[in-house]
């Protein structure tokens, strides 16, 4: 890139530097500038409000004490600006210890808390949310945990991002420099993203086709709730997964005022709205867009880069609408739409390879809404009721310009995906220790895949896929939560899919364990069957081979994954825990190529791309694979000002092909490590501001990658591996330091936020492994990113 933002920084520190002059009269005074937390307890099992909980700050006692009214409704006033402690606790359920809050002036802190019935033996436990990071999910009871947006927004080289967050959990590696991100040695594309409690899009900017990532996530934080990320172990409820899940969840707007955000960065500019729709009213809106800044700075002259500038808008909303006797309507949704456009320079003598001699049009456009429904019958019962429709459009095409200027096409598709959605519930509360969970879910498919590309052998355009029609997937799932004593649960369970294309069944299967071995140690086992659809364009596209048709194949069938999990966790004091799990992983009917001389599989790709390799062939469902490893986490929750958490993962993973040899997958770089920490100062003269430094440094084992073979590669121009020898050898360890300062200023009724945040401090240039570049036509090292800077400023009120 061709801009600088070390001048970026300076204008937004200069601009900080002005605000920060400016003294209200309360500061003036020297009075002790404060805000409201306020928010709803509810009973996790029944959904039903909880009245007369005590809400108490202990961090500062002198702040009355509140109590939950007959709605649930608490409001603690006069709260302190900085890091407080919530206590909320009633006669008959555990305690609940919220130690990291984040008080910040011109906004009010709502929270929505959830309360466990107590076991008789076990009337001393404190269910401390930071420490012990429990998902939300009743149901899960293995590889799951919850994730706050504050928590988003703290950890270094996350940049608002919960894919980039998530990197620093055990089990977990970067995909690479962007925010894909390999779960267990299972390929980026098994990740499921879900929204609201249904399925949605890639919520990413720039993601291929049949990717789970990209280079920039649509997802604002300041929408978000505290949310769950799954590694494994998944409850009945969750279909169409073989690795982890996001499950995430949107936050509710203010229903008492109108609040205001507005903040500009190198990611984005946009504002973040809130409110109630009608003074005194219970129905709120909540909008967040955001305008790619980069794109903003070309359109006032400044050429951003050479190759083409990203531009991208996306959009977050959440409409709440309680009623009376009819239950609480939301409307939400999320997308955004992304570009690329490259144009050659018309000058041939600066080409110094093929790809400068090119335009290239880029686009990814996804979305997702839905309409949610929740009912509560009765202290027992509630229903939920999802419909949603989801959009993606991903298109690509690339001219080769001869010199005379004249565009000849070397590439295009366009893969045009929609799905209509919907997922029903119930749950059923039998007494205090069994709770019944069912649910159906329905998914409506419509596609239009399009893709033809170059072929060097024909001199001609060769299509690869042309394929547009409608299939179906439908699931039921039932699960039984069952408290067998003050220390054992057990869940079981039972997920069906049936898939129209292929006209097939999976029976899948689950079981979770949790058995509390003392108020602060605890044993966890799941086991089951899974299954996930794979990218759609892989079920028709047409073999690679330049001559001769493809033998027809059966449709595939989904492909699925048996998994067993063994954990232990210790909690400790200072809000620090340990927690180790030890998983197995045996993937079976897994797509591989119909040409047992071809070690392809779909384990070991992370998109569609592999579709345009001569070498690819129509597959079959006869391939399998195994990931198993070991991962060890120790976390500080922030508390004292300081927090750290340290991960290592050893794992293998492998694939075997129609051949029947095994071989490594891409992703299996046997070990992980992450150390990420972070502290916390008062900072000003009235001690109402916050200065924060974070950092987080990655090790990764090197990434697997093939032998290429050279004179084939060279006669076809295109890149031809060793197909005896896939992912033999093995590029240099994956290192990379991050590294985040932020500086918040309160004043009476407004906050200031600036965040600079550096992904890969070092500039070290990581290597993927060796690939043969069709433009220069050599074989080269292939390179992620050196340092991505970023800076962020945020205004509320």
């Amino acid at each position: 890139m061709k801009f600088s933002p070390i001048l970026f920084v300076a204008f937004l520190m200069q601009s900080l530097h002005v605000v920060a002059q400016h003294k209200d009269s309360t500061t003036l005074n020297s009075k002790i500038l404060t805000e409201t937390i306020k928010g709803t307890v509810l009973d996790k099992g029944s959904r039903l409000p909880l009245a007369g909980v005590t809400i108490r700050l202990t961090s500062n006692p002198s702040v009355k004490v509140s109590s939950t009214d007959q709605n649930g409704v608490f409001r603690l006033i006069g709260v302190p600006l900085g890091r407080q402690v919530l206590q909320a606790s009633i006669t008959g359920y555990q305690q609940v210890v919220l130690a990291e809050l984040l008080i910040t002036s011109g906004k009010e802190n709502i929270l929505n808390l959830e309360m466990e019935p107590q076991s008789n033996n076990l009337n001393e436990v404190v269910v401390n949310a930071n420490s012990g990071k429990k998902p939300l999910n009743q149901m899960a009871l293995v590889s799951g945990r919850s994730f706050s947006p504050e928590e988003t927004n703290r950890y270094a080289g996350a940049f608002f991002d919960p894919a980039r967050m998530a990197q620093s959990f055990p089990g977990v590696v970067a995909g690479g420099d962007d925010n894909e991100i390999i779960v267990r040695g299972n390929s980026p594309k098994s990740l499921q993203w879900r929204l609201e409690g249904i399925e949605i899009v890639n919520p990413n900017h720039f993601g291929s086709e049949g990717a789970s990532g990209g280079g920039v996530s649509m997802i604002n934080t300041t929408v978000l709730s505290t949310s769950d990320f799954y590694t494994g172990g998944l409850a009945a409820e969750y279909g169409n997964a073989i690795s982890g899940v996001f499950d995430l969840k949107f936050r509710k707007g203010n229903t008492d005022k109108r609040e205001y955000a507005f903040n500009i960065g190198v990611l984005g500019a946009g504002a973040t709205l809130e409110g109630p729709f009608k003074k005194g009213g219970t129905a709120s809106y909540l909008v967040s867009y955001r305008y790619s800044s980069l794109s903003l700075l070309e359109k006032v002259g400044v050429e951003v880069s050479d190759a083409g500038t990203p531009k991208y808008q996306d959009l977050s909303f959440n409409f709440v609408f309680p009623t009376k006797k009819a239950g609480t309507f939301s409307l939400f949704g999320i997308g955004g739409l992304g570009k690329i456009d490259k144009v050659a320079d018309h000058d041939y003598t600066k080409w110094e390879e093929r790809y400068d001699g090119s335009n290239q049009n880029l686009s990814f456009n996804a979305g997702s809404a839905g309409l949610k429904h929740l009912y509560i019958a009765n202290n027992k019962l509630y229903f939920n009721n999802i419909v949603s429709v989801s959009v993606s459009r991903s298109a690509n095409t690339t001219d080769t310009l001869t010199k005379n200027y004249q565009p000849s096409l070397d590439y295009k598709d366009q893969y045009t995906n929609t799905a209509i959605r919907y997922a029903g519930s119930l749950n059923y509360k039998i007494n205090g220790s069994n709770t019944i969970r069912a649910g159906v879910n329905a998914s409506f498919l419509k596609y239009d895949l399009y893709a033809l590309t170059h072929d060097t052998q024909l001199n001609a355009l060769k299509e690869l896929i042309n394929q547009q029609g409608n299939t179906s997937s439908y699931d039921g799932f039932v699960q039984h939560k069952a408290e067998l004593n003050s220390k054992l649960t057990l869940n079981t369970g039972l997920h069906i899919n049936y898939f129209n294309l292929s006209k097939s069944w999976s029976f899948e299967p689950r079981l979770g364990l949790k058995y509390q071995l003392s108020p602060d140690q605890l044993l966890s086992f799941g086991t089951g069957l899974y299954s996930r659809l794979e990218p759609l364009s892989y079920y028709f596209a047409k073999s690679g081979a330049s001559s001769g048709r493809a033998e027809p194949v059966k449709p595939l069938t989904p492909t699925k994954s048996a998994q067993a999990v063994l954990g232990y966790e210790k909690l400790f004091g200072g809000n620090l825990k340990f927690k180790t799990e030890l998983y197995y992983q045996h993937l079976y009917d897994v797509p591989v190529s119909v040409d047992p001389t071809v070690n392809f599989s779909l384990l070991n790709v992370s998109d569609n791309s592999a579709i345009s390799s001569s070498a690819y062939r129509q597959l079959v469902n006869k391939g399998t694979g195994k990931n198993y490893g070991v991962e060890f986490l120790l976390e500080k929750s922030l508390s004292k000002g300081y927090y750290f958490i340290a991960t290592t993962s050893l794992f293998d993973s492998k694939f075997k092909a129609l051949s029947g040899k095994e071989f490594n997958t891409s992703f299996n770089t046997r070990c992980v490590g992450n150390l990420l920490a972070g502290k916390e100062w008062i900072a000003g003269k009235k001690k109402n501001n916050i200065f924060g430094l974070n950092a987080k440094l990655i090790y990764a084992g090197g990434r697997r990658y093939s032998p290429i073979l050279v004179e084939e590669s060279f006669r076809l121009d295109e890149e031809v591996i060793d197909q005896n020898k896939i992912n033999t050898l093995t590029a240099d360890p994956y290192v990379r330091v991050d590294f985040s300062a932020s500086y918040r200023i309160n004043s009476k009724s407004v906050s200031h936020l600036i965040i600079i945040d550096i992904q890969n401090l070092l500039n070290r240039e990581n290597t993927v492994g060796m690939f043969y570049n069709s433009s220069k036509r050599v074989i080269e090292p292939q390179k992620w990113s050196g340092i991505i800077p970023t800076i962020n400023y945020r205004i509320e009120f």
